[in-house]
């Protein structure tokens, strides 16, 4: 629960302290296929994330979020995943109240292992989750055009 973890770091160093913040998981679902041999599976959750009394506008929150989607989770659309919910109090001095739902899809696979934690067919595995900072274009390495030989492909006519 790689997303879990990482919201509740955002959250608790950009935007809140930690006594003013609760963060927890539920409605989870396990995601998988049956068979005689494990691949990986994925769990599906929503992330509740609860702000008591904070100092912070709710647009700016959202800000935070709308980054963190970015980085993150990118493809939520092919996931079917709703879009974030929340609910906000304003209370007096500039303080808020502030609720946010955010669902998530984690995948997770087996990995060859000699330590890992899971056997099958006498081979050992790790599993682990494939949660990671979506890719950004600008910080890609350059393409390479590596040419082939000439009649490799037809020709466009």
């Amino acid at each position: 629960m790689q997303a879990l973890q990482s919201l509740t770091e955002l959250f608790s160093h950009h935007v809140t302290e930690a006594k003013s913040l609760d963060v927890w998981a539920e409605d989870g679902e396990l995601l998988c296929t049956q068979g005689s041999i494990v691949d990986g599976f994925e769990i599906a959750y929503t992330v509740n994330i609860n702000m008591t009394a904070v100092d912070v506008k709710p647009h700016i929150l959202m800000m935070h979020l709308v980054s963190w989607l970015n980085k993150y989770d990118v493809q939520r659309d092919e996931k079917g995943l709703l879009p974030p919910s929340f609910a906000t109090e304003l209370l007096d001095k500039g303080l808020c109240d502030i609720k946010l739902k955010v669902d998530i899809q984690e995948s997770y696979s087996l990995n060859e292992n000699a330590q890992g934690n899971w056997k099958q067919e006498d081979t050992r595995y790790e599993c682990v989750s494939e949660f990671a900072k979506a890719a950004i274009e600008t910080e890609l390495p350059p393409l390479k055009y590596i040419g082939g030989n000439d009649g490799d492909f037809p020709s466009c006519s």
